[in-house]
């Protein structure tokens, strides 16, 4: 009777903390995405709208299974970032106000944005037998392999950050976290494309060099033989340098060297768990912290947290954060869209299996193409189709 009154309360307290997200998604969904579609960060006074927001949200809106908000989402970017086609162009990754008016603010690109993109548009063509989306995603895949890539070394592959502006002299600026090994696992394990491998490989390469004090940098420079930093790209990490942590914390027990990042990382495993504070700025060349970070930080270290089997400090760390994250005003976007992945993660909402593939608990029974013989796609005169509608 004692071990059934536990599982109860066990049961109650976990669909209370659902139905709490639940809410925050509603309410992110309220206070930040306007226009049909359109994800605004206040907290600038352009009113700007990131292809990175647009990225997030369209993830959010799947895992939630949230259909109508994605295609607001899905077709607000394409039309208004992407000039109406996103398998024809990259899209810009800045929108905002300027002389009075809605406009792109930059027409550069964000790859990291872009590879979330492609991923979830792959991944809701799936879940929800969307052929469109599918096809969509496949083809922005192969544009981002053209645009945003670079091979210095053979064998080895990096995502530039965006397609202009990251490349001088044959050095190439690189960011750690744009590189989400799990989405890329999603790449290698269903396409035939060995850049997706080259990709993962320089990837690795990357963030294990990069991180060798146990702390990842916003920035680094990279020439082809070392990793290097100078006067103005300078070891610190912190806003960027979350999502390294972020992303690390989610990859699932048998993901290819998932063992290897996350002992990496173990000094700052060791260094929260300490102090019970996630810190403001880290210096990875000299393996220093410094500063106490704001509530998005604690949100995003509870994948972290969780896989370093610190399950009690995970536990008040999402506590802090629905006691402490302010979701009713539109200037704390980035807090609240690591919060929301973070809590998200938490909570089980999604995970990924150890080749990719996005797992969700209101889409169980859907099949994983994985264990189809024949490959989903062909790319045929350069549009993509789904074997399953070939006759």
């Amino acid at each position: 009777m004692t071990r059934l009154i536990t599982i109860l309360l066990c049961m109650a307290s976990f669909s209370l903390a659902w139905a709490q997200d639940k809410t925050t998604w509603q309410q992110f969904k309220d206070v930040y995405i306007i226009d049909n579609g359109r994800v605004v960060d206040g907290s600038d006074a352009r009113r700007i709208t990131t292809s990175e927001g647009q990225s997030y949200a369209l993830f959010f809106a799947l895992i939630e299974n949230d259909r109508k908000t994605f295609d607001e989402v899905y077709e607000w970017t394409r039309n208004h970032l992407a000039e109406g086609d996103l398998t024809a162009r990259l899209p810009a990754w800045l929108w905002g106000t300027s002389e009075n008016r809605q406009t792109i603010l930059d027409s550069n690109s964000a790859s990291d944005s872009d590879l979330w993109i492609a991923y979830t548009l792959i991944e809701a063509g799936r879940l929800w037998q969307s052929d469109y989306y599918q096809n969509v995603g496949h083809l922005l895949a192969l544009r981002i392999l053209a645009e945003e890539t670079i091979s210095l070394t053979p064998g080895h592959r990096q995502l530039v950050p965006g397609k202009q502006g990251f490349i001088s002299n044959s050095v190439v600026k690189l960011n750690p976290s744009y590189v989400p090994l799990p989405l890329l696992a999603k790449f290698v394990h269903s396409s035939r494309d060995k850049r997706w491998h080259e990709l993962w490989s320089g990837s690795m390469q990357l963030l294990l060099q990069t991180q060798h004090k146990g702390l990842s940098p916003d920035w680094v420079l990279y020439d082809g033989s070392q990793y290097y930093y100078d006067n103005q790209t300078t070891s610190e990490g912190s806003y960027n340098a979350i999502r390294t942590y972020l992303w690390a914390g989610m990859m699932p027990v048998g993901m290819d060297n998932q063992t290897v990042i996350l002992e990496s990382l173990k000094p700052l495993a060791k260094q929260i768990n300490t102090d019970k504070q996630v810190p403001l700025m880290t210096f990875a060349n000299e393996g220093l912290t410094e500063g106490i970070a704001p509530i998005g930080f604690k949100a995003a270290m509870l994948p972290f947290l969780a896989a370093n089997g610190d399950d009690d400090l995970a536990a008040t760390f999402y506590s802090d954060t629905l006691a402490q994250l302010i979701t009713d005003r539109d200037d704390e976007y980035y807090n609240n869209v690591l919060a929301m992945f973070g809590t998200a993660w938490y909570l089980e909402k999604f995970r990924f299996s150890p080749k990719g593939e996005l797992m969700l608990p209101w889409a169980e029974n859907e099949p994983s193409r994985y264990q189809e013989e024949a490959s989903t796609q062909t790319i045929t005169n350069g549009q993509a189709k789904s074997t399953s509608q070939a006759k």
